[in-house]
């Protein structure tokens, strides 16, 4: 099987399954656009331009502007197949709300944004079951421990009572 994109990858192929565009335009683009909620460094992109490219995922073309070359890569159907799956998908990791499940909202406004209230609901199922692990879950009398549950804890129902309110503002497609 192969290896699944790291996370800044899958933003590079949403910002390619809007139009073709070689790197600088992309990294302009993730600065411009995704810069609320996800950095990514030149070099980070460029090594996930190379492994993308390696996957089958996107293609790039030399091309020739004012004397200077440059490389313009396109999304591939393969790529824009494993970009639709994982848009489609919760994430598994509290840590990923902040910067992949913001993302995916980013590119689902855009490419479906009638599945958005789909996502959500899959999100929320996620939550509540983090959040009924952590209601379970023994600390053995550790107040350390215990102060440590109870910090996550209340950080998964935060996430939960976001979800639950999403604003429409959120969700609004931005007029041009």
């Amino acid at each position: 099987m192969a290896e699944a994109p790291f996370p800044v990858e899958y933003a590079v192929l949403g910002l390619l399954s809007l139009g073709p565009k070689h790197g600088y335009e992309l990294k302009k683009e993730i600065e411009n656009d995704l810069r609320p909620f996800w950095h990514i460094a030149t070099s980070r992109l460029y090594l996930a331009l190379a492994r993308l490219e390696n996957k089958g995922l996107i293609s790039g073309e030399p091309q020739s502007h004012g004397g200077r070359a440059r490389r313009v890569y396109y999304i591939t159907e393969a790529g824009r197949r494993e970009l639709l799956r994982w848009l489609h998908e919760p994430v598994r990791a509290f840590r990923d709300l902040r910067v992949e499940f913001l993302a995916k909202i980013y590119f689902l406004r855009k490419l479906d944004p009638s599945s958005i209230p789909d996502l959500a609901r899959a999100q929320l199922d996620v939550l509540r079951g983090m959040r009924e692990k952590l209601l379970v879950s023994q600390v053995a009398g550790d107040p350390l421990l215990e102060c440590a549950r109870e910090f996550r804890l209340g950080m998964v129902e935060a996430a939960i009572r976001w979800l639950e309110e999403l604003p429409d503002r959120c969700l609004r497609e931005v007029n041009p």
